[in-house]
């Protein structure tokens, strides 16, 4: 078998260095020397960096390198990356390759990898295993605390809870491990497949979350707005500030996070403050969309 190793960096790529964690080379050959020993590995690094300093700049560097691989008769694709920006990079990946006739599949680490505590090579050895499963699509390989490896769909993934390490998703898993044998538990997949495309370096969208008694801040500079529902699709609809906001901006509205359930009386007005209600999604696939699109 043959893969491509995209390296970006992250913790599953950090070490101690001067007292703080940063990614370090030498991660490179454990994680190289981890595969199992009938691969050929062909490696590749469009940058190395911690995950929170991701950009449009760095996603479109990702993008490229992906998207040049995709004709090299690979096997498939590995992408490590850092967990706290991994929905963006996947979601941007989802929405370019979402098509791909071979598997693209997104690795981290919860911690780095000479803690003991680290799913990170865990991670690493069922990408492997699914990757032989010879599903194409772009995906997340991760093992959740208390959970089996499982494989996510790289466009459902969810913003992560606070002070937490473990991945969500907007739907049922694509698919889990159950010993050696993969499981298939979800047939929902976005299969976009828009190519190469590049981002600006700072995002055009304003993504704004509904918060109890919240203050809207000013638009301009922005080419469209992101709101961000409760959980039950509402927002505070009798606050005059909301209307207003939706109603002065200047610019495109869209609302994510309604589902379609039955909905609540507050939702009445989506329709006169002409906003745009996004089909179900995740917060940050909607964002990258709209972040492309603008």
């Amino acid at each position: 078998m043959k893969l491509a190793l995209i390296f970006t960096g992250g913790t599953i790529s950090s070490s101690p260095q001067d007292g703080y964690l940063s990614p370090a080379d030498k991660t490179k050959s454990e994680l190289t020397k981890a595969l199992d020993t009938d691969i050929e590995v062909e490696s590749f690094q469009p940058y190395y960096i911690l995950s929170e300093q991701l950009d449009g700049e760095y996603i479109s560097a990702l993008i490229k390198c992906v998207g040049e691989r995709l004709s090299g008769n690979y096997d498939g694709i590995i992408i490590t990356h850092g967990t706290d920006t991994l929905q963006y990079s996947a979601a941007a990946l989802s929405i370019a390759f979402g098509n791909s006739d071979i598997p693209i599949v997104f690795v981290s680490a919860n911690y780095i990898l000479t803690d003991s505590r680290s799913n990170g090579l865990i991670n690493l050895k069922y990408a492997v295993k699914f990757i032989r499963e010879k599903i194409g699509g772009v995906f997340v390989s991760y093992k959740n605390d208390g959970s089996d490896p499982t494989i996510f769909t790289a466009d459902s993934l969810l913003p992560h809870n606070a002070y937490s390490d473990n991945l969500t998703s907007i739907s049922p898993a694509f698919g889990y491990f159950q010993g050696e044998s993969f499981i298939k538990q979800n047939n929902y997949y976005n299969k976009k497949g828009e190519g190469i495309f590049t981002l600006s370096k700072k995002s055009p969208v304003l993504w704004i979350k509904a918060k109890a008694g919240m203050r809207y801040p000013k638009s301009d500079g922005f080419k469209a707005v992101l709101i961000e529902a409760y959980h039950s699709g509402t927002l505070p609809t009798e606050d005059e500030e909301l209307t207003k906001f939706c109603e002065n901006c200047g610019i495109p509205v869209y609302i994510t996070g309604v589902a379609d359930d039955i909905p609540y009386e507050s939702t009445r007005i989506y329709e006169q403050l002409n906003v745009v209600v996004l089909k179900k999604q995740s917060p940050i696939y909607a964002y990258i969309s709209l972040w492309k699109s603008y």
